[in-house]
């Protein structure tokens, strides 16, 4: 009888220790997607063609009316970064003439140093 009775004690402590367990382990996972099942992933095709559309901007330097502009330009759409009044005199006519057609750069830095320099 006293075995019986402590293999009732044991068995239902572990039956109690197994539902204490997988009970939090399944409200643990409760609102959990299994993102390894459902997600699609794209195909190379659509990975490229998606990085040729995305742009990344570039940025133009350029004498408009004689003020010197900073203008981010995506596609054809130009946005002014920044912009300063300058007087063209004061500069060699060939720079003058460059600034005016638009200088490109790939970084935002690179268009502030130059525009700075043209500034102070």
């Amino acid at each position: 009888m006293k075995i019986l009775k402590n293999t009732l004690i044991v068995s239902s402590y572990l039956l109690l220790v197994a539902l204490f367990f997988g009970g939090g382990y399944a409200i643990g996972r409760s609102g959990v997607k299994d993102t390894a099942t459902s997600e699609i992933m794209p195909t190379p095709e659509a990975v490229e063609t998606t990085a040729d559309k995305i742009e990344s901007p570039e940025y133009e330097l350029i004498i408009e009316e004689g003020v010197l502009k900073i203008n981010k330009c995506i596609d054809e759409e130009k946005t002014v970064i920044s912009s300063e009044e300058i007087s063209e005199s004061v500069f060699p006519r060939e720079d003058v003439e460059e600034l005016k057609r638009g200088v490109r750069f790939k970084r935002l830095e690179q268009a502030q140093q130059m525009f700075e320099n043209f500034v102070s």
